[in-house]
């Protein structure tokens, strides 16, 4: 017995070890560089937010081999972070949509409103009064929910194959992937206007993906492999990126979004990173590498950053949450 319980207090220790010095590499760049981003929490399970045992009830789980780690996602794609700080995640593969109160450790989904059942929802963004708004692809449709997260009406307007979303002021700003476009709308479903074609050119785009919106406009162009850059208005200002697999360019890019100093994050579904540029589309920062640990990725995909620059990203295959903060 005493062999055993010192081999017990040697594993933790190894354990212990191994979790410290994986932590300090869990910022990027490393030391002894100043830390621009962290690491802060992975959500892979329920178990990660609804259940905490004690060191002695997890002890013994690891050694009886009960412990038990339920996934809920299937296919998860996109991700959006309401004002009060529910997370939503769109899953195709399940048919819904996924929210978690990581304060309230609660869960539930949807997957049915008074509009029809969800079939392929992808896209997914968040008012500042609450009211979110999740575009199905294969319906060619948006459902508008409250704050209550009660369904309240539907956007169908002249949409082919909506993706990625967008809330801004009285502004709804859909990516229409089937269309080549960016559409928008007011936020009661009134078509204000739209920008850009199929093609190569500026202000074109090759099957647009997903979109930020701050003082800019920014559009990943996906099967182009870049970014672009509009005015409010929809007018062309930049663009940057071209394909490849090392750094500065997109292998498999799948989401976007924007700090608060206007930095550009790209999720690369092939690469397995996030890749962070200014403005002026300069390559700052890459975060991550191919795997399962934190700071690690399998095929990452949405991506958000909520007001206090923290940054959530979905990933398909992990098939979970990794939250980073931006580090001023």
């Amino acid at each position: 017995m005493k062999i055993i319980a010192i081999a017990i207090v040697v594993l933790f220790l190894q354990i212990g070890l191994f979790a410290q010095s994986h932590d300090s590499l869990c910022v990027w760049p490393p030391p002894p560089e100043q830390a621009r981003i962290k690491h802060i929490q992975t959500i892979s399970s329920l178990a990660d937010f609804k259940h905490e045992g004690g060191f002695f009830s997890k002890l013994f789980n690891f050694f009886a081999g009960t412990e038990r780690r339920s996934q809920w996602f299937v296919q998860p794609v996109g991700i959006a972070v309401s004002p009060n700080g529910r997370i939503v995640i769109t899953d195709p593969g399940a048919n819904c949509v996924h929210i978690i109160d990581i304060k309230e450790k609660d869960y539930k989904y949807i997957a049915e409103t008074k509009f029809g059942k969800f079939i392929s929802p992808v896209g997914v963004a968040f008012a500042d009064d609450g009211t979110m708004y999740v575009s199905d692809s294969q319906r060619g449709d948006v459902v508008v929910f409250d704050s209550d997260l009660d369904a309240d009406h539907l956007i169908k307007g002249d949409i082919k194959r909506p993706t990625g979303l967008a809330v801004v002021g009285d502004k709804l700003y859909v990516v229409d992937t089937g269309d080549h476009q960016i559409k928008v709308f007011n936020r009661r479903g009134e078509y204000l206007s739209s920008f850009g074609k199929h093609g190569k050119g500026y202000g074109e785009f090759n099957y647009p993906l997903q979109l930020a919106v701050r003082d800019s406009i920014v559009v990943l162009d996906g099967l182009n492999y870049r970014v672009q850059t509009f005015d409010v208005a929809g007018k062309f200002g930049s663009t940057f990126g071209r394909q490849g697999n090392i750094a500065g360019r997109f292998a498999g890019p799948k989401g976007i979004a924007m700090d608060s100093d206007d930095n550009i994050y790209i999720t690369d579904a092939l690469m397995d990173n996030f890749q962070i540029f200014d403005k002026n589309g300069q390559l700052l920062l890459i975060v991550g590498t191919h795997g399962k640990l934190d700071g690690q990725f399998m095929n990452p995909g949405g991506i958000c950053i909520d007001r206090n620059d923290k940054i959530y990203i979905v990933e398909t295959l992990n098939k979970r949450i990794q939250i980073f903060q931006y580090l001023k």
